[in-house]
């Protein structure tokens, strides 16, 4: 009997463990984006769909990705993606939930590479 109440206190240690562990190594790594061509013409221009995904079990906000060169011949919705010199802020600055996305859409002849560059990680 000792020895499974004891082995039961250990699982759970580990688990309170591990998820103080997870919260902790949220980085913008977590931010996950994908692209992905819709198939449809901008002013003779291919259109991209973007989809950025927070895979952090913790708040993601004031989310900033490179965009340096970044161009486009359909208008991004400011309130999703607001350029800034070499920057890009995304979703307004709010903060994206745990495993949710944000996508936004744009026209180029070519596919732009987005990386995160940083992020403000809540795990409260």
């Amino acid at each position: 009997m000792a020895s499974t109440s004891l082995n039961l206190f250990s699982a759970i240690l580990l688990l309170i463990l591990l998820s103080k562990g997870m919260s902790q190594r949220c980085s913008t790594n977590d931010l996950q984006i994908s692209q992905d061509k819709t198939g449809v013409l901008v002013q003779a221009q291919p259109e991209f769909e973007v989809k950025v995904l927070n895979a952090c079990p913790c708040l993601q906000g004031n989310v900033k990705l490179g965009c340096n060169g970044f161009q486009t011949t359909d208008e991004v919705n400011p309130l999703t993606l607001l350029k800034s010199g070499n920057e890009c802020l995304l979703n307004n600055g709010s903060s994206l939930i745990p495993f949710s996305q944000i996508s936004f859409k744009y026209a180029w002849d070519t596919q732009f590479s987005f990386k995160p560059v940083s992020s403000e990680i809540n795990c409260n």
